[in-house]
C-alpha cells in the first residue's frame, strides 16, 4: 500500500560523512473485531503504529540505517526494553555494500526472511488471514513449545533466545544468500530439562537460506529454502514458492519439516497453500494450512480483503478458522472489520 510520508528531516552532515535522513511513518486501524467467537463478544478495535526510519551514505559508498517501531518498544512489562544493548526492543540496524549487507536486532532468521508465507493478497486488522491454527509464520513455534513463552505458532526457531538476530545477505542476480544466527542466553549455553530429560542446547540459533525473486515466462516467482538448529532438540527445513501471474492471480504452496532430537517428541510436518487475486483498488486473498505430528493435525484457513480508497486509507476485511477437533481441543473462529490509515 502507498506510504504517506508525514515528517522526514535532513541531518546536516559532519566531515567524512554524507547526507542521512529521518524519516517517521505509521499506521493507523479503527473498526470492530471478535478475536474469538466461541468465547468472546464482538468488540472495538484500534491501533496505533509508529516507526522512525533513519538511512545514510558514507564517503566510501557504505550505506546504514536503523529503525525503530514504538509499537513493539514500549513494552508495558519492561518499558524502556529498547535500550538495552543485550535485548531487541523492536529496533534493527544494518550496514551495507553493494550485494552484501549486515542486519541485526529486530530482523528475520535466515528461514523466515527466505521462504514466502502463504498470505498473498489483501490484510486485516487483527492478521486474521495470518494468526489462524493452520499458519506457519515461520516465528516461533518451539517458544511455546520448549522455552514456556506465548507467541505466534510457526514452525521455525525465530525468538527462542532474546529476540535479537543478526542477518548476512549476499545478493548475486536473482539470488540471495542468508547466514542468521540468535544467541539464546546473552551467549552462555543453555539447558532445558522436559520431563525426565536434559538438554544442553548450545548459546546460537543458527540459520542458513536461499531465495530467488524474478520474472520466468511472464510469472513473478518467488522462490526459497531454509534451514534452522538448535542443538539437541532439532532441525527445521523450509521450501515455499508463490508466482503472480499478469491477470493479477497469485498462487503458493511451502512445505516445513521439524526433526525432532527429543526423545519421545515427534516429528511435525506443515503444509500450505494459498491464492490471491488483485486487481486496481480489490486484492483478496485465502489461504489454508495444517501441522501433522504423528497423525494428529491441526489446521486453519484465513480469508482477507482490501479496498483502496486512495490517499492511504484503506477498508479491511478478515476471517480465520481454528480447527483443533483431530487433537481434542475446542474450534473457534476470528474476524475483523474496519478501516487502515497509512501515513
Amino acid at each position: 500500500m502507498k506510504k504517506i510520508l508525514f515528517a522526514t528531516t535532513a541531518l546536516v552532515a559532519t566531515a567524512g560523512f554524507a547526507a542521512a535522513e529521518v524519516a517517521i511513518t505509521g499506521e493507523a486501524e479503527m473498526g470492530i473485531y471478535n478475536p474469538n467467537t466461541e468465547a468472546q463478544e464482538t468488540q472495538f478495535f484500534t491501533d496505533l503504529d509508529v516507526r522512525f526510519t533513519m538511512t545514510g551514505e558514507a564517503d566510501n559508498g557504505l550505506t546504514f540505517g536503523a529503525t525503530i517501531d514504538l509499537d513493539e518498544a514500549a513494552d508495558r512489562s519492561n518499558p524502556g526494553k529498547f535500550e538495552s544493548p543485550n535485548t531487541q526492543g523492536g529496533e534493527n540496524m544494518f550496514v551495507a555494500f553493494g550485494g552484501a549487507r549486515l542486519t541485526m536486532g529486530d530482523t528475520d532468521g535466515a528461514v523466515d526472511f527466505a521462504v514466502p508465507e502463504m498470505g498473498l493478497a489483501g490484510g486485516s486488522l487483527n492478521d486474521d488471514e495470518t494468526a489462524h491454527a493452520g499458519f506457519n509464520d515461520a516465528d516461533g513455534f518451539l517458544d511455546g513449545t520448549i522455552f514456556g513463552v506465548a507467541d505466534d505458532s510457526g514452525l521455525a526457531f525465530d525468538g527462542a533466545g532474546d529476540g535479537q538476530v543478526a542477518r548476512f545477505d549476499y545478493s548475486y542476480d536473482a539470488f540471495t544468500f542468508s547466514v542468521s544466527a540468535e544467541q539464546l542466553a546473552n551467549g552462555d549455553d543453555v539447558e532445558v530439562t522436559v520431563g525426565t530429560e536434559t538438554f544442553d542446547l548450545g548459546s546460537t540459533v543458527w540459520g542458513v537460506g536461499v531465495s530467488y525473486s524474478g520474472d520466468l515466462s511472464g510469472v513473478a516467482l518467488t522462490a526459497g529454502l531454509g534451514y534452522q538448529t538448535i542443538e539437541d532438540i532439532g532441525d527445521i527445513t523450509s521450501v515455499g514458492v508463490t508466482g503472480e501471474l499478469t491477470n493479477g492471480l497469485s498462487l503458493g504452496a511451502t512445505y516445513t519439516q521439524f526433526a525432532s532430537d527429543i526423545d519421545g517428541f515427534d516429528d511435525i510436518e506443515h503444509v500450505g497453500v494459498g491464492v490471491g487475486y488483485s486487481m486496481d483498488a480489490v486484492a483478496v486473498g485465502v489461504n489454508w494450512g495444517q501441522f501433522d505430528q504423528d497423525g494428529d493435525t491441526i489446521e486453519g484457513w484465513g480469508l482477507a480483503g482490501t479496498y483502496d480508497l486512495g490517499g492511504g486509507l484503506s477498508a479491511r476485511l478478515g476471517y480465520g478458522k481454528n480447527d483443533f477437533s483431530d487433537v481434542g481441543g475446542d474450534d473457534y473462529n476470528t474476524w475483523s472489520l474496519g478501516l487502515r490509515m497509512n501515513f
